[in-house]
């Protein structure tokens, strides 16, 4: 199942970086600004955003391991009370990078199979498949570590499953996930799987980051070695040379693939080609690159490839000062595999220079040493084994967990059903009691409702009989008016006229009457008189309403009003250009007469306003005051006796009353007719 050869940490390294990013966007942290969206009271949304930019700030910036951990567990437990699976899966995912980074694999190993879980609910798909895509990828990544590939590959196929179904535009993501395959392939001692699967990228390899074309070719190379296909290893090579001279890459980039690709060409120098002049120089080469990177590990490295050259170009006395170098250096940075393979070298180097007490001081060390390596290899892998197992262990808690809840969940559901048998049943019983006592009702039930219908039809009739009354009445009136004003006008006027013509006579031929008081007395009042007449006459019919209409005659009622100083009346009209029916007019000059005598009789106002509103067939006419108000409920004054009027008027064109009363403010009445042109 495990394997112990070291993972090329190149691979997991990039996986890590391309495939593992954080779901929420990267921004420039300012820690006072996140806390104080914390302690808000802002959305739990936006909260959890907080805590999570703020915890992930604090374990890669500010090293505050245990904090940033607590805000963590913090923000996913708030995550789940608050149903927001995209904070809950970002914070398992920050929080299994941060123990796989720590080499901590139980809580790495349940972070990342509780976000697989938890991506599920994702109401997003691209969230969701992204989220699980990473998870298993990184499962796959912490598998690869320890060395069990099979589990690494089960993963890693997992993740590729998502990638190829739901992003398969996202060539870098496809990318990574083929080479991370062949890597857990060439791991396995398959390279022709792992040739096959970096194969895969063909189509889009222009597609991919200059980095992952350099990555890619590298595990081309050991691949082809793995297949014992040099000539093809050696091609490759030249790729990587080409790529490192044209690529975009950073300039730390460029230095740490200039000393890959120098160990690479020394190794297979020496390795393949038997040259050891030149992998000599190649490494030499190496060496320089290393320490002008100023990486420890790379230096320690690169000096014992190179005495391990010497070694075998039959010169180890020049191999052992460089040893001794890499040996030293190993020791100080604690890098056993290296310290073990400079041992044996050094061993190698003083035996067969003939200095046995050194060979065999080193040879025992480098015993040692495999002793230590071999014993911590074990505990890493029993460390790992435990994790697996606390991990297989709690996810069958929790499946044991869901079975039980399900068991439940059945037992509810069988209760239920009883119940609701026993309810149909019931049911059933009421339903037949019902539809017998909707039988024995049902002619009483036909006979009241036609009952109802009569008396509905009944009241009808009464209606329509009110409103052919209230039409006769109303007709009756305005032909009674219209005929007293025109027996008033033809008759008292005229003989009005004649006496005021009598009088005007008697004046002329007798001047001296105009010394008596009761001449002019009379005289006075016989044309106070005649003008009464005729304005009581005007009043019941005006002649200006038949002649050009309403808005002349109320604009002349108006005028006449406001003659008197006691009340202003103003009127304004709109859209009133055409004349309406007669009887329309008539009509309602007479609701605007009623309402001004209710003005001048009961308001105590000072100011009116009369307005005509028309747009199409529709005519609004408003009439407002500034009075002293009144009860629009009270129903005994002469005032509401005045509105009845208007109100049966109103009825009789089939319109719309409302009235707005304010004590001491005034009243509004609004009416809303529709109207035929003349």
């Amino acid at each position: 199942m495990f394997h112990p050869k070291p993972v090329p940490i190149r691979v997991i390294l990039l996986a890590i970086i391309t495939c593992c990013s954080s779901l929420l966007p990267a921004q420039k942290v300012n820690t006072d600004s996140l806390r104080r969206i914390i302690s808000s009271q802002l959305p739990d949304t936006q909260r959890i955003d907080a805590m999570l930019s703020l915890a992930a700030y604090q374990v890669k910036h500010e090293r505050d391991d245990s904090g940033g951990l607590r805000l963590l567990r913090d923000a996913r437990d708030r995550s789940v009370r608050a149903g927001y699976p995209a904070g809950q899966v970002q914070a398992l995912l920050t929080m299994g990078n941060y123990h796989r980074e720590k080499n901590q694999w139980t809580p790495a190993l349940e972070s990342y199979q509780e976000m697989v879980r938890a991506a599920a609910t994702v109401k997003w798909d691209s969230l969701r498949y992204r989220a699980i895509m990473m998870a298993y990828n990184n499962l796959g990544g912490i598998y690869n570590f320890n060395g069990d590939y099979n589990n690494s590959l089960a993963n890693r196929m997992k993740s590729l499953e998502i990638a190829e179904r739901y992003t398969p535009d996202n060539y870098q993501n496809l990318g990574v996930i083929y080479l991370n395959i062949a890597s857990d392939y060439r791991q396995l001692k398959i390279p022709i799987k792992a040739l096959e699967y970096l194969g895969k990228t063909t189509g889009f390899f222009d597609k991919l980051s200059d980095r992952l074309k350099m990555e890619y070719y590298y595990e081309y190379y050991e691949n082809y070695l793995a297949a014992d296909s040099t000539a093809d290893a050696e091609l490759v090579l030249g790729k990587l040379e080409k790529g490192l001279a044209e690529y975009s890459l950073s300039p730390f980039q460029q230095k740490d693939y200039a000393l890959m690709i120098t160990r690479l060409r020394g190794n297979f120098a020496i390795s393949h080609g038997k040259d050891y002049t030149s992998g000599i120089t190649l490494y030499e080469k190496a060496l320089g690159l290393a320490r002008a990177l100023e990486d420890r590990a790379e230096i320690s490295s690169a000096l014992q490839q190179l005495g391990a050259a010497w070694i075998s170009n039959g010169n180890p006395a020049k191999a052992i000062p460089i040893l001794r170098q890499a040996y030293d250096s190993s020791l100080a940075g604690k890098q056993l595999n290296l310290q073990l393979k400079t041992a044996t070298g050094l061993g190698e180097a003083y035996r067969a220079t003939g200095n046995e007490g050194e060979a065999n001081r080193f040879l025992s060390e480098a015993i040692r040493l495999q002793s230590t390596i071999y014993d911590d290899e074990k505990t890493k892998e029993l460390n790992f084994l435990e994790a697996i197992y606390q991990g297989e262990k709690r996810e069958k808690e929790i499946t044991a967990l869901k079975l039980s809840g399900a068991e439940k969940e059945l037992s509810i559901v069988k209760r239920n059903r009883m119940l609701i048998t026993g309810g149909a049943v019931a049911l059933a019983i009421v339903l037949l009691l019902l539809l017998l006592y909707r039988n024995s009702r049902q002619k009483s039930a036909i006979a009241e409702k036609e009952q109802q219908v009569q008396a509905e039809q009944i009241r009808f009739l009464e209606r329509q009989q009110q409103v052919v009354s209230l039409q006769s009445m109303i007709n009756g009136q305005e032909t009674e008016r219209t005929r007293m004003a025109r027996d008033l006008h033809d008759g008292l006027g005229g003989l009005f006229s004649t006496i005021r013509m009598h009088f005007s006579t008697l004046q002329h031929e007798h001047p001296d009457l105009k010394t008596y008081p009761l001449f002019n007395s009379s005289y006075s009042m016989v044309n106070t008189a005649a003008e009464e007449v005729r304005r009581i006459a005007h009043n019941m019919m005006p002649e200006v309403l038949i002649r050009i209409g309403l808005v002349p005659a109320v604009q002349e009622l108006c005028n006449s009003i406001s003659a008197g100083k006691l009340l202003t009346v103003t009127m304004q009209s709109y859209g009133m250009d055409n004349r309406m029916g007669s009887g329309t007019e008539i009509m309602l000059y007479r609701i605007i007469q009623e309402l001004l005598n209710n003005i001048i009789k009961h308001a105590h106002a000072t100011e009116a306003l009369i307005q005509f509103n028309r747009e199409g067939n529709q005519l609004n006419l408003t009439v407002e005051d500034n009075g002293r108000g009144f009860d629009t409920l009270d129903t005994g004054t002469q005032k509401q006796a005045g509105l009845d009027s208007v109100k049966s008027r109103v009825n009789y064109l089939n319109g719309t009353l409302s009235i707005d009363s304010e004590k001491e403010v005034g009243t509004t009445v609004m009416m809303l007719f529709l109207v035929n042109d003349q």
